[in-house]
């Protein structure tokens, strides 16, 4: 089978010079096309040749041959967006599936432009078979053709835009349109026009003309009476129906009043173009603009005010008629120049210097001026005028300036007169108590008052009649703002002069004073010439000022900075700090004890105690430090330029040895000791806020150990004050979800071995943290306040136990209760006293002891006193727990009904024969014996301090050696288990 060959991406061409086929020359077919001008190609679909005319060649350009032969030469010209559709033309025309073959197509010029070309083309010899043999076909140059399509595409695109456009303005315009043609009939109009003239629409829309139109309105007394309500040169050509001259421009008022501007504009073809504006408010505007002119003028007159604007980029100045009447003269007679020169022609020298400050670069360039200035009108007259106004600048160029102008001459002549008159009396008034001066300034005289004089404590004469001798004795840091303040009145800057000052007084001392004056008479040129004043003594005011001062930044007792200068100053030394790269150290001290001294030795003596502790300290650093006072016991100290921390010791050991020696405070001495935070800036901490609360971390840690001690601020001293921040949130949860428990201790009767009381202990089970310490909670729970409720809890527990116990183990069984002091103060809330609770259960007072700390007794508010006679009336014992340790004395103890002191288990701890604790626990059970008071001793863990006791007379032990605290099942088991004596056995 014979493969006809892919026909190519178009029939490319080659040379038609060449030779043609046997029988090809005299082809007629072929011989007319090469007349016709076009680009002729021939094509042999079995061997795939091509030839092509020399027009062909022409049409991109090219010289005859000048083009490579060959379909790849042709390939390369053909636009790449014409190629795919070119071969599918071709191959659609020789399967049959088009009729023809003929398409528009681009092809690049020899200069790079393309050229729009019409290939079209037949077969024109086939096999037996059909199969295409041979096609020919032509070439077409269409560009023009092309362009001229694009160019008309254009111009009607630009014509329907301009078309809607027209549209879509005539239709959103204010302005009502009519379009008439040369015939006068309405061809086109817009929905404005209707509302405008209240014409209906469908009328307009019949075309009427412009004479029926008119017809209609005059009929319908649109204009009014004989037109009335038309502009006079319009009225003729309304009454006629359009057939006068026609005014292209008038104002006509409608019948629901509103004005009208109508303009007319003939059109080319004959036709016109009428608009309708709604001119009412401007014609209302414009009249009461002319009223307002008419007004302004008048009251210019009779005000005498008129507006002076500068140009000050033109260097011109214009005036209004109101100026011209206030310099008396007419703008035939004077035409205003420059700036500066308009304004020196009328204005005085003293007045010219205000304003060339005013312009001055010195100047602050405000965009408001107000002044008051002297001027000369050109008939000579002196008047006084006020200029008042406002100025623009553009980077402290003054661009322009508009002042509007008053003459004021009536009522400055009466001021001067006031102010001469006032100025007498002032000088009578002020003469009577404070010293008087008098200064002529030209001559360089001052006078002073016989009251002056003496106010310094000399004698009139004393002082020579010189300006300069008051001068050389005011205090030299007063003295700059003397001589601004001064100046500042000579260049009219303030209206009377005031300053306070210090002077030498003849003893050498300094006194306080208030000087105040005002220059009474200038000269042409504005000088001063004279200046009255007065002195009066301060001196006593300023005292008062400083002791206002003394009591807001410093302490009063002790005289050290409070927490507000304190703080003042911490920031100062923290940016001296961050700019020389320097740390400093913060410590808080607190004195331990001092509520004890206070409480036992009254107020007083604790403010002597607070003031030499105060004195104390500040001898142990530097007086660059600083030394203040928070409040109650605590002292802050801020200690500068810190190299190392370890160079810290020395100053601490200094300040705790200084601290706790004796305090010989009158008859007293006091012994106290002190506790130290410190923290260190930047290495804890940046911010104020967290240096404090890091220096009290530390001071707690160091109470915490055992007080007389320092301690520095460490990580762990932050996560352990945010453990107790947590704590205290778990505790509120932990008293809902009864998370509590408590364990009951035996106390055992030394004399028999019997058991018949318990102290009751709380413990807390906490889901996460397991078993937590009381000494760990207590404390949170005793600042949170919820001691209470805790307290409440204990109680009801405590007492449904003790009910049980007398029931099951003994029908006289005690429990003891600890009672913080915090309970004392805060009675919770809705809850029944004890003894009513008590009563409730068939129980008796006594089966209750509350057990208190010593440092109770020393509280002297009276809830205190009420609350320990209550539980004594109810038959609720008292037993003073921890007692050695605090800071009582006996008479508290005779003062208040207690039944019981437990010794501490300090004491006890190291209990042998003939020691020295064991020579004081004999005089404690001594003591309250005779007291009649029992005794219970705390912490017995061997047999031998449980004898030594018990030789001692002690009524009563609790400690390891009889047994841990237990819950209530095991205490039950543990009293079983143990029957008296044997508790007292080895």
């Amino acid at each position: 089978m014979n493969h006809r060959p892919d026909p190519p991406l178009s029939p490319a061409p080659q040379d038609w010079t060449r030779a043609p086929e046997v029988g090809d020359a005299n082809n007629p077919w072929k011989l007319a096309l090469e007349g016709s001008g076009v680009g002729v190609w021939d094509w042999d679909l079995r061997t795939g040749s091509q030839i092509y005319s020399s027009r062909w060649e022409e049409m991109l350009g090219f010289a005859s041959g000048e083009l490579a032969p060959g379909f790849e030469e042709f390939s390369t010209r053909v636009h790449p967006d014409d190629i795919a559709p070119m071969q599918a033309a071709v191959a659609a025309y020789l399967d049959g599936s088009a009729p023809s073959y003929s398409m528009d197509l681009r092809m690049r010029h020899k200069d790079g432009h393309w050229v729009w070309i019409v290939s079209s083309g037949m077969v024109v010899s086939r096999a037996a078979d059909g199969t295409p043999l041979r096609m020919i076909g032509t070439h077409t140059d269409i560009s023009a053709r092309k362009q001229a399509e694009a160019e008309l595409r254009a111009s009607h695109a630009q014509l329907l835009e301009q078309t809607r456009l027209l549209q879509t303005t005539t239709a959103s315009i204010s302005q009502g349109i009519f379009v008439f043609n040369a015939g006068m009939r309405l061809i086109s109009f817009n929905r404005r026009v209707c509302e405008l003239l209240d014409l209906p629409e469908s009328f307009l829309a019949a075309s009427p003309t412009l004479e029926q139109i008119s017809s209609f309105q005059l009929e319908r007394g649109d204009f009014g009476p004989q037109a009335q309500w038309v502009d006079p040169r319009a009225r003729h050509y309304v009454l006629t129906g359009g057939h006068a001259e026609l005014p292209t421009h008038f104002l006509r008022v409608t019948l629901a009043g509103t004005t009208l501007e109508v303009k007319t504009q003939t059109l080319p073809d004959g036709g016109l173009v009428r608009t309708f504006a709604d001119v009412s408010d401007y014609v209302q505007a414009q009249a009461a603009r002319k009223r307002l002119d008419q007004l302004l003028t008048a009251t210019q007159a009779l005000a005498q005010v008129g507006g002076w604007e500068v140009d000050a980029v033109l260097d011109r100045v214009y005036w209004t008629e109101g100026v011209y009447r206030i310099f008396q003269t007419t703008p035939e007679e004077y035409t205003p120049t420059t700036a500066m020169a308009t304004a020196e022609r009328v204005l005085k020298p003293s007045a010219m210097a205000k304003i060339r400050a005013s312009y001055s670069e010195a100047a602050q360039h405000s965009s408001t001026h107000e002044y008051e200035l002297e001027a000369v009108t050109f008939r000579g007259e002196s008047i006084w005028v006020h200029a008042m106004g406002t100025s623009t600048w553009d980077n402290g160029r003054l661009l322009s300036r508009t002042s509007v102008l008053q003459n004021i001459t009536e009522r400055k002549q009466a001021q001067m007169a006031l102010q001469e008159t006032e100025n007498r009396w002032r000088l009578a008034l002020e003469s009577t108590g404070d010293g008087v001066w008098d200064w002529h300034i030209q001559t360089g005289v001052e006078h002073l008052s016989k009251r002056l004089v003496e106010m310094y404590g000399f004698s009139e004469g004393e002082i020579p009649d010189l300006p300069t001798e008051l001068d050389q004795r005011t205090h030299p840091d007063d003295l700059a703002q003397m001589d601004r303040d001064r100046d500042d009145h000579f260049a009219g800057l303030t209206t009377s002069y005031s300053n306070e000052h210090r002077v030498r007084c003849k003893d050498g001392s300094w006194k306080w004073v208030l000087s105040r004056g005002m220059v009474i008479t200038r000269d042409a040129q504005g000088q001063p010439l004279r200046m009255i004043g007065t002195h009066t003594d301060i001196t006593d005011r300023k005292a008062a000022e400083a002791l206002i001062r003394q009591q807001a930044f410093f302490d009063a007792l002790t005289g050290l900075p409070n927490r507000r200068m304190l703080r003042d100053r911490l920031e100062q030394e923290i940016k001296r700090c961050k700019r020389d790269a320097q740390q400093l150290a913060i410590l808080f001290i607190d004195l331990d004890h001092f509520k004890e001294v206070n409480d036992t030795l009254g107020h007083g003596t604790g403010d002597l105690l607070l003031m030499e502790a105060a004195r104390r300290i500040q001898a142990c650093v530097r007086e660059s430090d600083t030394v203040a006072r928070m409040g109650g016991d605590e002292f802050t100290v801020v200690l500068t330029e810190v190299a190392d921390a370890s160079r810290l010791e020395p100053t601490l050991q200094k300040i705790l040895r200084s601290v706790e020696q004796v305090f010989q405070l009158g008859n007293e001495q006091v012994f106290v000791s002190a506790s130290i935070g410190i923290t260190l800036y930047p290495l804890d901490a940046k911010d104020i806020e967290d240096l404090f609360k890091n220096a009290d971390q530390a001071l707690y840690a160091a109470k915490g150990a055992g007080r007389n001690r320092f301690s520095f601020f460490t990580p762990a001293l932050q996560a352990a004050a945010q453990t107790r921040v947590r704590l205290a949130n778990d505790l509120r949860s932990g008293l809902q979800d009864q998370q509590f428990r408590l364990v009951y201790q035996p106390i055992v009767e030394l004399a028999t071995g019997a058991v018949h009381k318990a102290e009751a202990l709380i413990r807390w089970q906490h889901p996460t943290r397991g078993l937590i310490s009381p000494a760990q909670f207590i404390p949170i729970a005793e600042s949170s306040g919820l001691i209470v409720e805790m307290g409440e809890w204990v109680f009801e527990q405590a007492a449904l136990q003790v009910q049980a116990w007398r029931k099951n183990l003994h029908p006289n069984f005690q429990i003891s209760i600890n009672k913080s002091p915090v309970q004392f103060h805060h009675e919770s809330q809705g809850n029944q006293r004890w003894d009513a609770r008590l009563r409730a259960l068939g129980l008796p007072g006594c089966s209750m002891v509350v057990e208190i700390t010593e440092g109770l007794l020393l509280d002297t508010s009276s809830r205190v006193s009420e609350h320990l006679l209550e539980l004594a009336a109810a038959g609720i014992q008292v037993a003073l727990d921890d007692f050695g340790t605090g800071y009582s004395a006996l008479s508290y103890l005779q003062r208040f009904d207690i039944d019981f002191i437990k010794i501490d288990q300090s004491f006890v701890r190291d209990l042998v024969p003939d020691s020295t604790n064991l020579a004081l626990c004999k005089a404690m059970v001594v003591m309250a014996h005779a007291l009649g008071m029992k005794v219970v001793a705390e912490g017995v863990e061997t047999a031998q301090q449980r004898d030594l006791l018990a030789a001692t007379g002690c009524d009563y032990a609790q400690g390891y050696w009889f047994s841990r605290p237990v819950p209530a099942a095991d205490f039950e088991t543990f009293w079983a288990a143990h029957p008296p004596p044997a508790l007292l056995e080895s």
